[in-house]
């Protein structure tokens, strides 16, 4: 705020947070439980979600009505 009363001029405002460095990375498997689920889905051939579904892209490309 303004120092005098009744007046007000704009002033900066940086958040604290932009001087503090990125915290360091955390261990690649921060869920063991879902890493292992989505590890089973995969060798049995299911959809993982954020893994592109090769079957999905497959269908996606063939075109709709015969030629």
């Amino acid at each position: 705020m303004a120092p005098d009363r009744g007046k007000w001029e704009r002033m900066a405002f940086i958040p604290k947070s932009r001087y503090v460095p990125d915290p360091p990375p955390v261990d690649q498997e921060p869920f063991p439980v879902y890493s292992a689920l989505a590890r089973q889905w995969m060798l049995a051939g299911r959809a993982v979600p954020g893994v592109p579904d090769r079957e999905w892209e497959r269908l996606m490309r063939t075109p709709v009505w015969p030629r």
